[in-house]
């Protein structure tokens, strides 16, 4: 069954329907807390080239992540659109002070940038595509093929530690913080992304959190040897 979620009032909501149909896939409209779209273990979360920018833009799509790998097994963010009409839009919107080129180069980067990020430092499955009829044909896709199930050629796999005890146990391990100072970061900033993505200064606001601890923790979580969560 693939289940769409009921806010989902778009052009991808309609085609995914339409084909799920046309390859006889049970499909069900309802409230899904986390996700667009799920089948069986794998949640999509679908995102038009502009709402991704935007998200990564804004620091919510760290937040989003997190989310889904906390409640899904297998996870696809889903991107769709023309990257340069995107950045135009965006532009549109923008308040910033900078020449058009150089808006243009900075949000190009920072689109590529979130998902080379994404790829690199998650394990959600980030894919491109130009169009939502491309999008609606990889949801139905692989709603269509289900999971293959690698117990046979995998070791046995001891119990997943939760995200939230990776992220405690990743912020204990920097030298200052306690386990009530990891709890204030997570619960002020969400994911360990994000707060590595923070100034000295943010952090100096927390209480407990000097101008020494936040450097080391900013230089922890963006050195190139770090734990990856």
């Amino acid at each position: 069954m693939l289940v769409i979620d009921s806010r989902e009032k778009s052009l991808l909501a309609d085609l995914v329907k339409k084909k799920a149909k046309s390859l006889n896939i049970k499909t069900d409209v309802k409230w899904i807390e986390v996700g667009d779209y799920v089948y069986d273990d794998v949640c999509f979360e679908a995102k038009s080239a502009v709402d991704f920018l935007g998200s990564v833009l804004s620091k919510r799509m760290w937040t989003q992540l997190d989310n889904m790998d906390r409640c899904y097994k297998n996870n696809i963010l889903l991107i769709y659109g023309d990257l340069d009409k995107a950045i135009m839009k965006v532009i549109e919107n923008s308040k910033s002070k900078l020449p058009i080129q150089g808006r243009i180069k900075l949000f190009h980067n920072k689109f590529l940038g979130g998902l080379s990020r994404i790829i690199l430092d998650t394990d959600v499955k980030p894919i491109w595509v130009k169009s939502e009829e491309e999008a609606a044909l990889i949801i139905t896709s692989v709603s269509k093929i289900k999971p293959v199930s690698r117990d046979t050629i995998q070791p046995q796999v001891h119990k997943r530690l939760s995200t939230d005890d990776l992220r405690l146990d990743l912020l204990t391990s920097i030298k200052g913080v306690s386990i009530k100072k990891a709890k204030l970061l997570i619960k002020n900033f969400g994911s360990i992304m994000e707060i590595g993505e923070c100034s000295v200064r943010e952090l100096c606001k927390l209480e407990g959190f000097g101008d020494t601890l936040s450097k080391r923790i900013l230089s922890t979580l963006n050195s190139e040897d770090k734990v990856k969560i």
